[in-house]
């Protein structure tokens, strides 16, 4: 019995060991000791820096942070590490390996689970893992740093694992694995992966309540959705650290909420969408026939930085302009070439998985038999329907404003992720359909001829057709031919490389079509000699396998190659201070802020690894900030800055282009007292007094606040200041000195959801003033001020989350203990 149970778990850790062996295969540079350059995580070590630099100086949790913004939460950053123990079981099933070889193996891992509870062959589990963890959306994914988003993936499929034992009425196992699954993907904190998710189980439950009907088994169902709605309360409560505080944030944010200004029509009530601007939120949608990079990466190009071969026309083309050849070369190897000519504003690569995937899933559209088959094809159609956005908006618009939460994502091109999980299980339902016996090899070798002809006819039309039929013209055109215009001295050599490239798309599509037929060819020769019975079912799943992952591997390193890592100590380099930061940071003032416009200063979070930055990066901005941004400070309002206390500007050198150090000696310090208020009716006027006001003597606010400041005149006499005497994030400390009562402007950020303020000792109304800093009116004489960032919504959380990841794991185990027991007395 002992020997018969080993002998079950040998295939297991087989597959594991396979998995792990080919995510070190694909990232062999992790081997040498290099590390993947991801352009997100960049970012991130500077949006991280100062709450990171604090913890680890303080042992205190950092809540807040001045680094980005002028000053906002630090929940979406950093707040130390986490009480919620699914954490641990998050870095153990990965294997503690390195970045990104864990998410390799993850990923693989998720889809073989969910495979091993469909009880498909060993060689079917292999092909759908590898085909699931090396889709290119995946590899772009992880090149680009989104670490979150590509680990919420991998546990999609258990969760639909997990759902399916339940439904089969194997409560404690699926309800278990539901549970696990559910609470790690939440842990990880990808939201819009988690909806997506839910979108697909939503289908899945559909159909088996359908099912259920049929077969009169309406109890047992109800009885499994019931432990399904509880496995997803109990996933749900580990992250409430993270939730509960985030739903509170998030109301401030330009995800969750929406500015209070109207169009500059004052009056005008303010529009509450409870989400992101569907302009804002659709930039990247997906086109109708961009859609069949699921089948040909390169229908659309590829990506807007792509390298070309020596022998491609734009080689060719520089060559005959009088480009040397190995300057040519060398142009051409760069990856710098706009080969994408869809309608995304760019693109990383295309959401491509798989000739022979794509044809499988034809094929299981023949001859799955399943009630499975339809909540695979309607949760496919669900996601290649939402990620066609703006291209579709008589679906999508409504969607957006109607849908719960729907508004508060964006991206729609990230709905891909649905069919990458749904077309590789009904892809490998088909392999499993042919192996089962259940219907005859005649009817099934004329199913594989149609699912032949379907999608080679449809790769034929496309590549050969559309090679002929399209203008291959992108919306990025005309940059490139003002680019190379400049370079090459004139518009005739720029038109005749843009035709170049042009023909390049053309040809590589057609490349394309050529390499899909052959991949399909592989996979119908392989079934076909299998259903001849001249080729051992295990060959011929060991062909598809090896086939599958060739034909991925191909296309990924395209994006995702050796040039893609690079040595560590240079990694730990890369965001290193410039001339201008060196010089900045001779300044030991704790507490002032600096405008980087060598870059785009909204969307670079590099300076925020050095200094308080007046920009920064963040998906979820405060919207009052932004509205300052786009009102203010992107016409370049230097009263704004001043009252931000931009002490440093970080500017290009006119002759050397290299970034140099401006001061700036209007930046008005930490706070300062004013004498004269301007009080504005609404929002709109409010934010348009700043375009002409001077900081220093007068203060704007709205008349909301008119109650709480009272009627009176605020004195600032010459000797009137406020001190800042300590700097934390957490707590600012300052003395105010005044002959009279003045009103105290402080350069930091309002936030009303945490922060409070206190005078020597007693808690003062902190009020809103030029629409985003705050105000205290304070009485005449020496006083402390302090400010406290003291969120009870988040230390409630952490509460709830230390306590339900303990019950959870221990209820989770009970259960997957309790069920191998029960297995092992059979």
């Amino acid at each position: 019995m002992k020997s018969v149970r080993i002998n079950t778990l040998i295939p297991h850790l087989g597959a594991l060991l396979l998995f792990v062996a080919l995510a070190f295969a694909f990232c062999s540079p992790v081997l040498e000791g290099k590390q993947l350059l991801q352009s997100d995580m960049v970012h991130y070590k500077g949006m991280q820096k100062e709450a990171g630099d604090y913890y680890a100086a303080t042992g205190d949790i950092p809540l807040w942070t001045n680094s980005m913004f002028g000053g906002m939460p630090t929940y979406v950053i950093y707040t130390g590490p986490s009480v919620n123990k699914i954490g641990w079981l998050n870095r153990a099933f990965a294997l503690y390996l390195p970045n990104p070889v864990d998410m390799f193996f993850v990923l693989m891992m998720g889809m073989y689970v969910f495979l091993c509870v469909l009880n498909f062959s060993w060689w079917i589990r292999i092909t759908g893992a590898v085909a699931y963890g090396f889709a290119t959306f995946t590899i772009t994914s992880i090149d680009a740093g989104h670490i979150t988003k590509v680990m919420s993936m991998a546990y999609m499929a258990p969760i639909l694992g997990g759902i399916i034992l339940t439904y089969r009425k194997q409560y404690l196992a699926g309800g278990c694995l539901t549970a696990l699954a559910a609470a790690l993907q939440i842990y990880n904190n990808h939201p819009q992966i988690t909806y997506y998710t839910g979108i697909i189980a939503l289908c899945l439950a559909v159909a088996a309540g359908i099912q259920a009907f049929r077969e009169k088994q309406l109890p047992a169902f109800f009885k499994a959705s019931a432990i399904l709605v509880v496995a997803g309360i109990l996933a749900i409560l580990p992250a409430m650290d993270n939730l509960l505080i985030m739903k509170e944030y998030t109301s401030y944010t330009i995800r969750g909420s929406q500015s209070e200004l109207t169009n500059d029509q004052p009056g005008k009530p303010a529009k509450k969408s409870g989400g992101l601007d569907i302009n804002y939120a659709f930039q990247w949608s997906y086109g109708k026939g961009e859609t069949f990079t699921l089948l040909l990466p390169h229908l659309v190009g590829g990506s807007t930085s792509e390298k070309l071969p020596v022998g491609s026309h734009v080689y060719q083309t520089l060559t005959d302009i009088g480009v040397p050849p190995e300057k040519a070369a060398e142009a051409v190897q760069r990856p710098s070439w706009q080969l994408y000519w869809g309608g995304q504003p760019f693109t990383g690569g295309p959401v491509y998985i798989g000739a022979i995937i794509c044809f499988l899933f034809v094929l299981g559209l023949f001859i799955v038999n399943s009630w499975h088959k339809w909540w695979l094809v309607a949760a496919t159609l669900i996601g290649v329907l939402l990620s066609w956005g703006s291209n579709f908006p008589g679906l999508n618009n409504f969607l957006f404003y109607h849908l719960p939460l729907y508004s508060k994502f964006r991206a729609p091109t990230m709905a891909l992720v649905i069919p990458q999980v749904t077309m590789v299980i009904l892809a490998c339902w088909a392999l499993q359909e042919l192996l089962s016996g259940k219907q005859t090899k005649a009817w099934l070798q004329q199913h594989l001829r149609m699912a032949l002809y379907v999608t080679g006819g449809l790769v034929l039309l496309l590549a050969i057709g559309g090679s002929m039929v399209y203008a291959f013209n992108g919306p990025g055109d005309s940059n490139f031919l003002a680019r190379y215009t400049q370079m090459l001295g004139g518009e005739i050599p720029a038109a005749r490389l843009l035709n170049a490239l042009k023909q390049d798309r053309s040809s590589i599509l057609r490349a394309d079509g050529i390499r899909a037929l052959v991949f399909i060819l592989i996979a119908f020769a392989a079934l076909w000699f299998f259903l001849k019975e001249k080729l051992k079912p295990g060959y011929a799943m060991g062909i598809i396998a090896l086939a599958v992952l060739f034909d991925l591997f191909q296309v990924d390193k395209s994006y995702l190659n050796e040039d893609s890592f690079m040595e560590a100590s240079s990694l730990e380099n890369y965001i290193a201070p410039s001339p201008a930061d060196e010089m900045i940071l001779r300044d030991k003032d704790p507490y002032y802020r600096v405008l980087n416009v060598t870059t785009n200063p909204f969307l670079d979070a590099n300076t925020s690894y050095f200094h308080k930055s007046v920009g920064g990066q963040s998906p979820a901005k405060l919207w009052i900030y932004e509205d300052l941004i786009e009102h203010q400070l992107t016409k370049n309002n230097m009263a704004v800055l001043n009252m931000l206390n931009t002490r440093y500007f970080i500017v290009p050198d006119r002759q050397s282009g290299q970034p140099v150090a401006q001061r700036n000696p209007g930046a008005l310090g930490n706070a300062w007292f004013v004498k004269a208020i301007q009080w504005a009716p609404d929002a709109n006027s409010e934010m348009k007094a700043l375009d002409h006001f001077n900081p220093a003597d007068t203060v704007v606010i709205d008349r909301r606040f008119q109650q709480t400041v009272g009627a009176f005149t605020p004195a600032a006499d010459s000797n009137a200041r406020i001190t800042l005497n300590k700097y934390g994030l957490n707590e600012l400390k300052f003395t105010a000195i005044n002959t009279g009562a003045g009103l105290g402007v402080f350069s930091d950020i309002y936030y009303p959801a945490g922060w409070k303020a206190f005078i020597d000792g007693k808690e003062t109304p902190i009020l809103r003033v030029n629409y985003a800093l705050r105000g205290l009116v304070i009485p005449a004489g020496k006083h402390e001020i302090v400010f406290r960032f003291e969120p009870a919504t988040f230390f409630l959380g952490r509460k709830i989350s230390a306590v339900s990841s303990v019950l959870l794991l221990l209820l989770v185990a009970t259960g997957f203990i309790m069920t191998g027991w029960k297995q092992l007395k059979r």
